[in-house]
Order: C-alpha cells, then sequence, then structure tokens
C-alpha cells in the first residue's frame, strides 16, 4: 500500500476507540447471581452483530441502541435471567453512553495523525446521539471533521453501502481512505470490499483472534499511536 495516496483517516468506533469489555463489569453490577459475565458479554456482542446483518437482510432497520437492548436480553435469557427492561436500559447506558471505556491511546494517537494533516472521521453503526456522547468522552470531537452514523442511511456495516456513503460524505475518493478498526475482522472487511485501504488493530491485550474469511488488511498494528507513526509523513 503506498501511504502518499491515503487523503483521509476514517475510525470505527466500539471496540477501537471505546473497549467494549467494560460489558462484562457491568454485567455482573447489575444482574444479581450472575456467574459467568464474560461468557454473556460474548453472547451479548455476537447477537448484536448478527441482528445488524439481519437488519439488512430483511430491511428491519432498527436503531443501534434498540438493538443493543434486544441482543442483551437475548444473552441473559440464553444463560436463564429474566431481568427487567429497568435494568436492561442502565446497563447499556452505562457501557454504551455514560461510562465509556475509552482506549488511552486514542487522543494521543489522533493528535499526531492529525498534526500530519490527515482528516479524520468516524463511521459507526452507532446512533448519533451515541455517537456524540463517545465524542464528549473521548475527548476527540476538536479532532474529527464529523462522525458518520449507519441511521443516515438506516445500513448497517459491514454492508458496502455504508463506507461508501462515508467516502461520499467525506468528500473522499473511496480509495484514498484509510479505515482503522479493532476487534472482530468484520468491519476491515466490510470496508476493504467497499474499496478502502484498511488498518487491524491487533491490541496486545485483547488477544483477539485472527480471522481469515474476508481479505487481509493492509496494515496489522497494535494501536493508534503506532498508526500515527506509520502514517509520518
Amino acid at each position: 500500500m503506498n501511504l502518499d495516496e491515503i487523503e483521509t483517516v476514517t475510525f470505527d468506533s466500539y471496540t477501537t476507540l471505546v473497549d467494549i469489555d467494560y460489558q462484562e463489569a457491568a454485567l455482573a453490577e447489575h444482574v444479581d447471581g450472575l456467574d459467568d459475565p464474560p461468557s454473556v458479554s460474548r453472547v451479548w456482542r455476537a447477537r448484536n452483530m448478527m441482528y445488524t446483518v439481519i437488519a439488512n437482510d430483511i430491511d428491519a432497520y432498527t436503531p443501534f441502541y434498540e438493538i443493543l437492548k434486544l441482543s442483551l436480553r437475548f444473552a441473559l435469557e440464553t444463560y436463564g435471567y429474566d431481568v427487567s427492561d429497568e435494568v436492561l436500559e442502565t446497563i447499556r447506558r452505562e457501557v454504551y453512553k455514560n461510562n465509556l471505556s475509552i482506549f488511552p491511546d486514542v487522543r494521543p494517537g489522533m493528535e499526531r495523525i492529525a498534526d500530519e494533516g490527515y482528516e479524520m472521521y468516524v463511521i459507526s453503526n452507532g446512533d448519533p446521539e451515541m455517537l456524540q456522547e463517545m465524542l464528549e468522552q473521548a475527548e476527540i470531537a476538536d479532532l474529527l471533521e464529523d462522525a458518520i452514523s449507519a441511521d443516515e442511511i438506516e445500513r448497517y456495516k459491514p454492508e458496502s453501502e455504508i463506507y461508501r456513503h462515508g467516502a461520499a460524505r467525506t468528500g473522499t475518493p473511496i480509495n484514498r481512505i484509510l479505515h482503522v478498526s479493532g476487534g472482530t475482522m468484520r468491519d476491515v472487511w466490510g470496508a476493504k470490499h467497499a474499496g478502502m485501504r484498511t488498518v487491524w488493530l491487533d491490541r496486545p491485550e485483547k488477544n483477539y483472534p485472527r480471522e481469515f474469511l474476508g481479505e487481509e488488511p493492509d496494515l496489522v498494528l497494535p494501536d493508534i499511536e503506532s498508526l500515527a507513526e506509520t502514517l509520518e509523513r
């Protein structure tokens, strides 16, 4: 990949800027008697991703914050826990709105990328309100041009349409965008399939398994500060 061709850097939000493993602590705190928070958290995350893909397939767009509730209820009921709507709301609000766990490399890494003259955006499945909370808590709103939500076109990643919409919003040819994502590879595959260049953040402390269904990322890096070093002109 020729980095000289890159004009714009876009970031996924959750698992990339926000550490959603905080789900485990929130589940343990708010669900009485829960003895395996990591397993429930994994099912919550997996079902959440599945619902977004299904929503695309059957034209049943539902705002992402509501999908979080549906997938959380499924995860808890899978393990035999029937909790109130109030508890469901408390957990999802704490993890995805009010008490976000931001990776420590986000602000310093983005500052360095901005100093190199790249425009930066977020492209996320998150609702606009969720993304606004994230920008404020991560203290990166001043570094970004904008946050682009799937809600704008009611199509979720990894469908190509959301990445093409993102490229149009940035005013950048799609092949001159470098999209950065952590966690599972689905976002990397979606962005690469749509025509973007891609970075997978393989954070050592997370030890995510490598996946091989879609196209390989152009770069694999441990964090956003390493990305900033790579992008130095």
